[in-house]
């Protein structure tokens, strides 16, 4: 081996050890070798945690506006179901009370026709009636 081999060897080794050494009270070197109080891959790994969290946070913010979206659709076409059905509720009720008053009318009429029926019966009995008075005083006076 040459000196160079081993020097660079010794460097290593006793950079090593001195991460070790270092590492046992608490203190890190990282890539651009200044110290650190925490490891570098727990660095890296928060960094990419908080990384995940802020993507996650956002997603959840979107879901939740398109959540708040489909609510107040939702909301919308229940009004707009809610005012139809109400129309409609008024239309059978509107229609029931039209049959009920054609029924109504209807037996007004048909008491009128009964009436009308009956006074034409009298009417009828009246004229025959009177049409053999007639009869019978053109007799007499014959």
């Amino acid at each position: 081996m040459d000196s160079a081999s081993v020097h660079s060897n010794i460097v290593v080794k006793s950079s090593f050890m001195a991460e070790e050494a270092l590492a046992n009270f608490g203190l890190f070197i990282d890539s651009e070798n200044r110290i650190r109080l925490i490891d570098p891959e727990r660095i890296t790994d928060s960094n990419q945690l908080r990384d995940d969290c802020k993507d996650f946070t956002e997603n959840v913010f979107e879901f939740k506006k398109l959540v708040d979206t489909l609510i107040e659709r939702t909301e919308e076409y229940s009004k707009q179901v809610e005012a139809v059905r109400l129309k409609t509720i008024g239309a059978k009720n509107l229609m029931k009370s039209t049959a009920k008053h054609r029924k109504f009318e209807k037996q007004q009429l048909q008491s009128l026709i009964k009436e009308k029926m009956i006074e034409l019966d009298r009417l009828r009995v009246e004229y025959e009636s009177l049409q053999k008075i007639n009869h019978s005083q053109n007799e007499q006076m014959q």
